[in-house]
């Protein structure tokens, strides 16, 4: 996108003509729902194993100055820090060989590849099959609740949540207080926008003039000017993400967008762990003589055949891991700037929920923790 058309005259124009009404504090306060939901679904999951799943005895690999779940979300949050940071590089390296739209979306495939690689890494690096009790992924077993931890993705809903405040100031100074668009539009024909009445006052340069009276210098209209480019440049480039003004995204959507992403990690990754945790690619060929060590002697011949021939498949990873991805693939492609405006932010929350949902009962039911 060039300067031309995010600096375009239309875009101002229309922000002039037909300004955004409503409280900027009221939106923000609305909006603090959007991390008190968080909290509380983040809550409800970090507790629901328990209680749901209970087992008797949960020692911990730990030691008593690290104890679980510490180094679970340290480096789920770590190695999501480090896909987000990839973002750019991505597109910046597929925008070199594709057009911007197919660069775009070749760009949120390969980091949707690298996630779902690193959350295998994540189960690699903590060893959760050298320290299963069961041969095959139970919800009985420690390693369902290793799992569990890992997909609690609190750095990514922070990220979000961060990002949503810091698109909404981008409105800040462009509100209108409701019954005073009138006023607005006469002050618009007389040149007096920049007067003290409708300024925010939260807004740097509210402060600015009270300081300095009246008497401002060049150098502080060009910089205002220039932060005031820049703010409608963000905006226009938030707008053709979204489709729509930020500020006009329901806080109820922007709630289910957090709810779908914890759902969606937490059923992606139950699916992905229990597909490489049936598979001799968990195990190091010098322990996979080892692998039913801990099996019960209480049970057949013949039921521990069966187990062992289908816990050391690679047939549930060849299978879960491609449609993981295509799942992953799919919802992400519908939030890119190609997809996005012509679905509808709405559209796509509604989807990505469903979906979140499906994913997160057949990622419970992999471990039997359904049955």
């Amino acid at each position: 996108m060039d300067c031309t058309s995010v600096c375009s005259p239309e875009y101002s124009l229309i922000f002039l003509v037909n300004p955004p009404a409503g409280s900027y504090s009221r939106i923000l306060l609305l909006n603090a729902f959007v991390p008190l939901f968080a909290i509380v679904i983040f809550t409800v999951l970090a507790l629901l194993p328990d209680l749901a799943w209970p087992i008797a005895d949960f020692p911990s690999p730990y030691p008593a100055s690290f104890p679980f779940p510490l180094p679970e979300i340290l480096i789920s949050s770590a190695f999501f820090s480090l896909a987000h940071l990839l973002r750019v590089p991505l597109f910046s390296l597929a925008s070199l060989l594709l057009p911007s739209e197919s660069a775009c979306l070749a760009s949120t495939f390969l980091h949707v590849f690298i996630t779902n690689g690193l959350r295998l890494a994540a189960l690699a690096i903590i060893q959760v099959r050298h320290t299963m009790d069961y041969p095959i992924p139970t919800c009985q077993d420690p390693a369902f609740r290793t799992v569990w931890w890992l997909s609690l993705n609190f750095a990514e809903v922070f990220a979000a949540i961060v990002q949503g405040y810091e698109q909404l100031t981008l409105y800040r100074d462009v509100m209108v207080p409701e019954g005073r668009e009138t006023e607005f539009l006469e002050r618009l024909k007389s040149g007096s926008l920049d007067d003290p009445p409708l300024e925010n006052p939260y807004s740097p340069e509210r402060e600015d003039e009270l300081e300095d009276g009246e008497t401002r210098s060049v150098e502080s209209r060009i910089d205002r000017g220039l932060e005031k480019l820049l703010a409608i440049k963000m905006r226009e480039e938030l707008e053709e993400v979204y489709g729509i003004p930020v500020i006009k995204i329901p806080v109820f959507i922007s709630c289910l967008q957090r709810f779908n992403s914890i759902i969606l990690s937490i059923g992606l990754s139950l699916l992905l762990s229990a597909a490489y945790l049936r598979s001799p690619l968990s195990l190091p060929l010098s322990d996979q003589n080892q692998l039913f060590v801990h099996q019960s002697k209480t049970q057949s011949l013949s039921d521990q055949l069966l187990m062992r021939s289908y816990s050391s498949s690679h047939v549930p990873f060849i299978i879960t891991t491609p449609l993981v991805l295509l799942i992953h693939a799919i919802l992400a492609a519908l939030h890119t700037p190609a997809l996005l405006p012509r679905v509808g932010v709405h559209t796509a929350a509604y989807v990505g929920v469903l979906v979140g949902i499906m994913s997160f009962f057949a990622g419970l039911a992999v471990w039997g923790a359904l049955s």
